[in-house]
């Protein structure tokens, strides 16, 4: 198997733009910066795990500095994507051990070499699908907080619950992919909601009934919600 291995000097803060005729893959051992290529940028920090296809045009650049260690192969075999992919590393750090491993013996016996590829290619194909299914998961937990966000019985734990995740593990999930938490969310549609009906109804619909209609059933907790989000009271608004 044809393989490059590359580690970056500790502190790198850029890294040309190039491309390769290969897979290759960064993993980036410490730093915080960006992955600038001709699809755009991707921002990286400790752990994260760039996967770049062939012919993309890309360089790394940071602020303060990083280290990677990159794996360039012929892995078409295992990988068929055209953009680039970006995973993180476990809590385990199985990643970053592999990589180093592999960068320790590139000079070694091609076979000892293989294996520890074939290991690190099969931890990242893991950690694909992990990503593809939490992916999935936070996209059902969105939609089912959509379809019943007017709901005042709604539990934002409970609809989390049935993700088959432990709860603290999806919603920290939840808050990476959607920028934001569940119950965030959650407020977000029923404050944006309560808005609509009060610029359609005006001060025909008494606004303790809107707070019901969007879900709540605490005026003075509707009216808190509105504030933090919108700046003002529901009755300023409508001023």
């Amino acid at each position: 198997m044809y393989l490059q291995i590359h580690r970056t000097e500790n502190g790198c803060i850029r890294y040309p733009l190039h491309t390769h005729k290969n897979y290759e893959i960064m993993l980036y051992l410490n730093g915080s910066g960006s992955l600038c290529t001709s699809e755009g940028d991707y921002p990286f920090e400790e752990g994260t795990v760039l996967i770049v296809p062939p012919g993309v045009s890309h360089g790394s650049t940071s602020k303060t500095g990083f280290r990677n260690i990159s794996v360039e192969g012929e892995f078409q075999g295992y990988f068929c994507f055209d953009s680039v992919k970006v995973l993180a590393d476990n809590e385990s750090h199985d990643g970053q051990t592999l990589a180093k491993m592999l960068y320790e013996n590139r000079c070694g016996s091609i076979a000892l070499l293989n294996s520890l590829c074939q290991a690190y290619l099969c931890f990242l194909i893991e950690r694909m699908e992990v990503e593809d299914r939490m992916y999935r998961s936070v996209e059902r937990i969105v939609a089912m907080i959509r379809e019943h966000a007017f709901d005042p019985q709604l539990r934002v734990s409970e609809i989390l619950s049935t993700s088959g995740y432990a709860e603290d593990y999806i919603r920290a999930a939840f808050k990476k992919i959607i920028g934001k938490t569940p119950m965030r969310m959650l407020t977000e549609i029923r404050i944006h909601h309560a808005c609509f009906l009060m610029d359609v109804y005006k001060h025909e619909m008494p606004l303790s009934r809107i707070a019901e209609l969007c879900g709540f059933l605490d005026y003075v907790y509707f009216s808190k919600k509105f504030k933090a989000l919108m700046g003002m009271t529901p009755r300023a608004y409508l001023s």
